[in-house]
């Protein structure tokens, strides 16, 4: 209990010595008035005079004392968990109080009038010796039940303190925890636990640093986030961060020797390691604490360890999704490098149609994630040739209707051969549908217009491109400015005109350096 509590205290008692027609006053372990009921308003002035003082001071914590023949004085000694805080004293006088002399004498020594100090007294009468024990008797139930009032306030207010922490605790970890479970935004989480540590906690300032340690998984590495005020600039709270990264190890810590501490701000933070593929990544940190009390308590360092387990969590199911999908993405690759292998003059196609399908898509507004499946799409959706013969695929020359025939058959094959493997559903319409035409002229299944998927369309306009600026057998590469002014003119006919304007808005520098790159690996090869 504080001392602002023992105030409030002394407070009540006052209050309710009010409401019971008490004159009565607080007075400090030192004697001084800390407080005293509105009526009578002499009462102040009298209980300086030195026949009170003299009488009040040397007598016990609790009793009654005659401060003047027929002026008694009922005192109550009022405590707190804490010990004595000070005395209640209560005015009770006797029939013709005034008469004496010592009242005279009393009133000269408070400068008070004494005809008007009697008006003031007159309503206080209680006479003898047994109302005033009456009244002593009267304050130490009512510093008792005072006492017991704030204690019970205290508890419940500490109980709904640690309610609301208990729900606050509970909000965040499932919030956190339901946010998890897409391990496709990493800035988009890590942003949002500082938002929500920030929110719910009392600090001026929350970050996540990660290290640069080529251990880390990529979209992790580096990564420097904050919510709130920081003391000092990124790059700096990133280099302190490090230093203690270093310092702290394996576990978490509350530290007051803070790298950017700034002069006049509260110097404790806490700092919880964050461990990905069981190797400390990197920090959640937070400092800067306000509020009544500015040192860091447990339900702060609870809920930071808690947090930073989250953050771990979700840092090993990022490095897993980005381990399975690079593995994913790499036997892609070796399967349709397989399949351009097979003609010299179509190696590196399907993977400059994934690039440029997937320039496509994020032109056309898609989302990275949905691009990223375009760009699936892309380096399978020849996949399907691995049935058309050799012969038939290195031809040079103009193919017959039968051999036509034949290499018509590769979408059908390549969505067989692709449909039974898990995750791929959304990149077999792509695979399946590249060849239809937007007039509906074209195959396997002749659709048209806004009927052909979109991932379809969108690797028609870049499989046309890059067919168009790569050397065949039965024709060499044309310019770039052809292909592009060819596409545009297909547009409406063979391809979607809108998806056809958006090759002009792209940077092209991109497949240029993978042209450039397949072009010099054929030439060593050859």
């Amino acid at each position: 209990m504080n001392d602002r509590t023992a105030r409030d205290i002394g407070a009540a008692i006052i209050d309710r010595c009010e409401l019971l027609g008490l004159g009565a006053c607080l007075l400090t372990p030192e004697g001084r008035i800390a407080g005293t009921t509105v009526r009578p308003r002499a009462l102040a002035a009298l209980m300086r005079t030195p026949r009170v003082m003299t009488a009040v001071n040397g007598a016990a914590h609790s009793g009654v004392v005659d401060a003047a023949p027929k002026v008694r004085i009922a005192l109550v000694a009022y405590t707190t968990v804490r010990g004595e805080r000070g005395r209640i004293a209560a005015l009770v006088l006797d029939e013709g109080f005034h008469a004496d002399p010592a009242f005279a004498e009393m009133c000269r020594h408070a400068s008070l009038d004494p005809h008007a100090t009697r008006a003031d007294l007159s309503a206080f009468v209680c006479g003898g010796a047994r109302p005033a024990e009456l009244v002593r008797r009267t304050l130490e139930g009512l510093a008792a039940d005072a006492l017991e009032l704030h204690e019970r306030d205290e508890t419940i207010e500490g109980f709904s303190r640690q309610l609301g922490e208990s729900f606050d605790t509970i909000d965040l970890l499932y919030s956190l925890g339901r946010s998890m479970h897409g391990p496709f935004d990493a800035a988009g989480f890590l942003g949002m636990v500082c938002e929500r540590l920030h929110a719910t906690m009392s600090f001026s300032w929350v970050a996540a640093v990660f290290s640069d340690a080529p251990a880390i998984t990529p979209r992790l590495r580096g990564m420097t986030l904050s919510r709130g005020q920081t003391p000092v600039a990124h790059p700096r709270l990133r280099e302190g961060a490090m230093g203690l990264l270093r310092a702290c190890g394996e576990t978490g810590t509350i530290t007051s020797q803070s790298p950017f501490a700034v002069e006049g701000t509260p110097p404790q933070i806490i700092v919880e390691p964050v461990r990905c593929k069981g190797q400390v990544a990197g920090v959640l940190l937070c400092g800067g604490k306000h509020g009544e009390d500015p040192f860091v308590s447990s339900y702060d360092s609870q809920l930071m360890e808690a947090s930073a387990g989250l953050v771990t969590a979700f840092a090993d199911n990022l490095a897993l999704y980005d381990d399975l999908h690079a593995s994913f993405v790499g036997t892609v690759r070796a399967l349709s490098a397989a399949i351009d292998a097979k003609d010299r003059y179509t190696f590196g196609h399907s993977e400059r149609v994934a690039w440029m399908a997937r320039e496509l898509a994020l032109a056309s507004g898609l989302s990275k994630r949905e691009s990223d499946r375009v760009h699936i799409a892309g380096l399978v959706h020849d996949v399907g040739k691995i049935g058309v013969p050799e012969g038939v695929l290195c031809k040079p020359g103009a193919l017959t209707p039968q051999e036509f025939d034949a290499v018509k058959q590769h979408p059908a094959i390549g969505h067989r051969i692709l449909r039974d493997i898990p995750g791929f559903e959304d990149v077999l319409p792509g695979v399946l549908h590249h060849h239809e035409r937007y007039d509906g002229h074209g195959y396997p299944a002749g659709l048209a217009g806004e009927d052909i998927p979109l991932i379809a369309r969108l690797i028609a306009v870049a499989d046309t491109f890059d067919a168009m600026s790569s050397n065949r057998s039965y024709r060499p590469a044309m310019p770039r400015p052809r292909v592009l002014a060819e596409i545009e003119r297909c547009g409406g006919s063979q391809l979607d005109a809108r998806i056809a304007s958006l090759l002009r808005t792209i940077d092209l520098t991109g497949y240029d350096e993978l042209f450039n790159a397949r072009r010099a690996e054929a030439a060593q090869a050859a």
